[in-house]
């Protein structure tokens, strides 16, 4: 009996000393807790529960949490609308479906990715509880952080309707190029516009399709620069000093713009012009010019990648 009270001593003896040193052997230290009990829901299932063990300073910790909460948030609302979407393309398409739904849903992760309500989701509302270590041997300080967001569906059908009024936007935005091009009176509004669907494509660089739609908005455009012609509405001299009146059209119709002409003439010199109305009014002297001569005006315009070059004839 005494034996077996000895065996049994000297075990837990064993036993305690095992616990003893594996716990002076730790390297943390817990120093510090935002609450006196760590939270059951820390050791939830929840797919929007984050973790960031050992993070350096708390600011850090929370930056990691919240940085995993936007991908899983996206993840899922790009999923969602990716099943959508793929489901009603396949009808259209023939030929290798996977590679297509794929190239679609990447795509989309990166166009949710960049939504502007996604980057305003704070953590104002989730559950957070943290635990502060120090490293027995350097002293350096680190933390645990845990955060658990209460992601509703409610939530995730607000973030797919934004993510559907961005893509309505966007697309309304490239029809309304195609639709006003025709109405356009103005080269600059189509030098601009040319401009702004440039950077449009290299916004949506991975979206094939509005880039293409987009190539082929941005080529009508340059035809129309391109064909824009100078009509001279007056060509007279007067005591050697000659006038022309100039208007730029497309198509019959009159185009105006901001930018001057720059000129030059053979003999002609002393050069002036401003805008009248629509019009461009250019003086010049002809003292130097004789009849015999090849007397002309050149007036070239510059207008985004587009070069406009005219001789005129000028009357003595």
């Amino acid at each position: 009996m005494r034996k077996n009270i000895l065996v049994k001593s000297l075990f837990l003896i064993s036993f305690m000393l095992v616990q003893f040193v594996g716990l002076s052997q730790k390297p943390y230290k817990l120093v510090e807790q935002s609450a006196k009990e760590k939270p059951s829901w820390t050791k939830s299932s929840d797919p929007y529960l984050f973790q960031a063990i050992k993070a350096p300073t708390l600011e850090e910790a929370k930056n990691m949490v919240k940085s995993d909460l936007l991908s899983q948030i996206a993840s899922s609302v790009a999923s969602t609308i990716s099943a959508d979407v793929t489901v009603r393309k396949d009808e259209k398409i023939q030929g290798n479906t996977n590679e297509y739904n794929e190239s679609v849903e990447i795509v989309i992760n990166t166009k949710v990715a960049k939504m502007p309500a996604l980057q305003g989701i704070s953590l104002d509302n989730a559950n957070i509880y943290w635990e502060r270590y120090i490293n027995k041997k350097t002293k350096e300080t680190c933390y645990d952080y845990y955060m658990l967001y209460p992601f509703s569906s409610f939530e995730l059908q607000e973030l797919i309707d934004a993510y559907n009024a961005q893509e309505k936007a966007i697309n309304d935005k490239i029809d309304s190029y195609r639709e006003t091009l025709e109405s356009i009176d103005n080269i600059d509004v189509l030098v601009e516009n040319i401009s702004q669907m440039e950077r449009m494509k290299k916004e949506l660089a991975d979206d094939n399709d509005r880039c293409n739609r987009l190539n082929e908005i941005i080529r009508l455009y340059e035809k129309t620069v391109k064909n824009i012609y100078v009509e001279v509405v007056e060509n007279h001299n007067r005591n050697n000093i000659g006038t022309l009146v100039i208007q730029l059209k497309h198509d019959g119709k009159v185009m105006k713009t901001k930018t001057l002409p720059s000129l030059k003439g053979a003999c002609a010199r002393d050069f002036t012009k401003k805008h009248d109305d629509d019009k461009i009014v250019v003086t010049f002297n002809t003292y130097d010019c004789y009849e015999q001569d090849d007397n002309y005006v050149e007036v070239r315009f510059s207008f985004g990648k587009a070069r406009l070059n005219n001789k005129i004839c000028i009357k003595l």
